[in-house]
């Protein structure tokens, strides 16, 4: 007999339109929609093995292997790669210094002739043969927190590493990078060297990338099968087994359902056709739900199609049919997932859908609420008793065909998130660099050659990601103020055409001459931004480190993602959902919108703000657009470390309440909308209410 899980009433009415409606969500995938039955593993005359899946169409698309890891590149070709090791002539007690510094630059992707020798392999090994097209990689996520890993006992351990840092987010772009950076000291410099060295089979350093991506599954099939065209003798002896099987330790039960049982059956007429046996057997499910007080019916007088059953009852029946070999359900399941629950469940609800229907007036206001009720949670029923039921006639019967009945699911597909990684060793990439004197040096800091010192700049990877998008250059003040003589003063600027031509690489060469203090340096950085403003206005001067200086914009950006429920926003009459959102950006309060619009049936948005380095998140507020009432503007929240927000609807506005919607109204009336510049008019700033919660700070020091 199959198991059958227990679901709501509520639920299994509308079953056999969910089973549709539910085997058309599963399918819906990404625009890739990737076959996981499709996947080939095509092997590399370098030995790389590559696997590839079939998308849409006659496209495929692989995903990247570990070796497609590799240093960054820069325009003429040299690895953006450094591992400069220094050291003094005094020892670190006479305030010498020892160590190395190392910063790289990693990226992901297969080189031309590789993807060239894939297509052509691809062509050969595909069912399609030369119609298959390599449209590209396979559609990577960067796995939730940090995706991009460093391990390594050097670097992660402070004893040897006193600065670690890393850009901890996988880059889910071909050609996109990630970038590591880290100061050692003396011991930790030479440790780490020696993994370098030929003689070692791997370094002390493995890059670790973490994805997600969707492939389709051939999840599930099914198979029902009805043969319910029983004649009255045989419903008559059916029901009476089906009584003494269910009763049969509780006699006066019994003896109660079989009393009522012949009542009912005196008054059934023959309307039922072939079904005649199958009406037996519905009025003796009534009369053993009477007979232990589960559900009352209309009275001796009335029909007993009036008569209500509950929903265990009716399993129990499903039960009975499927040792009788009248009901054949067949389901095999290739996948471990929660969702098949659903499809499996759904047999029985066809089962309860062809015979009954709820009689309880709460179901029927459940059921027009639409696909947003959730039986888990908002269930009214409390006790199983009162999920009542009446059978459908005779005639509602016949002309549905439930008697004789076949229903087959092939192949359900569900979408799948599968989990990958990437994971290389630096080994891998050290061999191009390890003759390179660009990329690895030793320099004495005491050495006369010294008299000159190079101050280094670096404009770090997220500053160059956001430049041409909120920044126009950025210049470095510098001044050294010697012990005897004019004081060293100079300027470096990075724009766009600088980093063009020489890198995120800036240097100033400081001529030390008979100044006796050589090891400070001062400088301040002022940032040109969109628009014409400059930040901070007056920077302050910091002492610099001669092992370089790394520049961070004052902003970072954030993905914002706003999504909500169309269905659930249509029912309530709402045609538009705006994200209000409000953050410091250059320590001054500014406002993003992000609207979704019911109507273009896109219910998840995206938008990248820029907010300062140090704030810890934003505010934001649901400002819905009712077909009515227009503008209905909801109160502020803080977001802190939080950029996914969804449009939760007040169960206030949900359920009409009047004095709640006049509030939100007369608030939508005051919604305005910012500058150009995305400032907002200080007498309606709200952040300073957020501050401390935030850690931001409005206003410049």
């Amino acid at each position: 007999m199959t198991s059958i899980m227990k679901f709501s009433p509520i639920y299994i009415r509308r079953s056999l339109p969910l089973l549709m409606l539910v085997f058309g969500l599963f399918s819906a995938l990404p625009a890739q929609n990737l076959q996981y039955e499709t996947g080939m593993e095509l092997k590399l005359n370098d030995g790389t093995a590559v696997m590839v899946y079939r998308g849409g169409g006659n496209n495929y698309y692989y995903l990247p292997p570990a070796n497609a890891m590799h240093l960054g590149m820069k325009e003429d070709q040299t690895p953006e790669f450094l591992f400069m090791k220094f050291t003094t002539e005094a020892r670190e007690t006479q305030g010498g210094v020892q160590g190395a510094i190392l910063h790289f630059l990693i990226e992901w992707g297969l080189t031309p002739a590789q993807l060239t020798e894939l297509e052509d392999k691809l062509k050969q090994k595909s069912p399609i043969k030369t119609s298959a097209v390599l449209a590209g990689p396979v559609d990577l996520r960067a796995k939730e927190g940090e995706s991009f890993r460093i391990v390594s006992a050097i670097l992660q351990d402070k004893k040897f590493t006193s600065t670690f840092i890393t850009s901890g987010y996988a880059p889910p772009m071909q050609g996109g990078k990630a970038a590591v950076a880290a100061r050692l000291d003396a011991n930790g410099a030479q440790l780490l060297d020696a993994t370098f060295k030929k003689t070692s089979s791997i370094t002390d350093v493995s890059l670790v990338l973490d994805y997600e991506y969707t492939v389709k599954v051939k999840a599930a099939k099914g198979y029902l099968k009805y043969d319910l065209e029983i004649t009255h003798e045989q419903g008559d002896g059916m029901a009476y087994d089906f009584m003494r099987k269910e009763l049969d330790n509780r006699p006066q039960d019994l003896k109660n359902a079989i009393a009522t049982y012949e009542a009912n059956k005196k008054k059934l007429t023959n309307e039922c056709g072939v079904a005649d046996g199958m009406g037996n057997m519905l009025i003796a499910m009534q009369a053993m739900d009477k007979a232990i007080g589960n559900t009352s019916g209309a009275g001796d007088t009335g029909s007993p199609w009036e008569y209500g059953v509950t929903e265990s009852m009716m399993r129990k029946v499903y039960e009975y049919f499927e040792q009788k070999e009248k009901i054949i359900l067949k389901w095999e399941e290739n996948l471990d997932d929660e969702r098949l629950t659903v499809m499996r469940e759904a047999f029985f609800g066809f089962f309860l859908n062809s015979f009954a229907e709820p009689v309880m007036p709460e179901f029927n206001t459940i059921i027009a609420a639409g696909e947003g009720f959730n039986p888990a949670t908002n269930n009214p029923v409390k006790d199983e008793k009162q999920a009542s039921y009446q059978f459908k006639s005779c005639t509602q019967m016949e002309s549905n065909r439930v008697i004789r009945k076949e229903i087959r699911l092939d192949n359900l597909i569900l979408p799948v998130t599968r989990r990958y990684q990437m994971v290389t060793n630096l080994a891998s990439s050290y061999d191009m660099v390890r003759s390179n004197p660009k990329c690895i040096s030793s320099i004495n800091l005491n050495d006369p050659f010294f008299q000159h010192r190079d101050i280094n700049f670096i404009l770090d990877l997220e500053a160059q990601e956001i430049f041409s998008k909120e920044i126009n250059h950025v210049t470095v003040n510098v001044r050294k103020r010697r012990s005897s003589g004019n004081d060293f003063a100079d300027a470096i600027t990075f724009t766009n055409d600088y980093m063009r031509e020489n890198g995120s690489l800036a240097t100033l060469t400081y001529a030390r001459g008979e100044d006796r203090n050589p090891d400070l340096y001062e400088y301040k950085a002022q940032w040109s931004l969109k628009g014409g403003n400059t930040y901070p206005a007056n920077p302050p001067w910091v002492k610099g480190d001669w092992q370089g200086v790394t520049l961070a914009p004052p902003v970072k950006p954030r993905k914002i993602e706003f999504e909500c429920d169309l269905d659930e926003m249509r029912e309530i009459g709402i045609v538009r959902a705006t994200l209000q959102v409000r953050y410091s950006k250059f320590g001054k309060e500014i406002e993003e919108n992000i609207p979704i619009t019911v109507s273009k049936n896109e219910p998840l948005v995206e938008t990248t703000i820029y907010e300062d380095r140090d704030a810890q998140g934003y505010v934001s507020r649901l400002v819905l657009t009712h077909k009515e009432h227009g503008k209905l503007a909801l109160d502020w929240e803080a977001n802190v470390n939080d950029d996914y927000v969804y449009a939760s609807i007040p169960d206030e506005l949900r359920e009409g309440d009047q004095t709640f919607l006049q509030k939100v109204m007369r608030a939508g009336k005051e919604v305005l909308t910012p500058r150009a510049d995305g400032t907002v008019d200080p007498q309606t700033a709200i952040l300073d209410k957020f501050a401390k919660v935030l850690g931001i700070f409005l206003g410049e020091e």
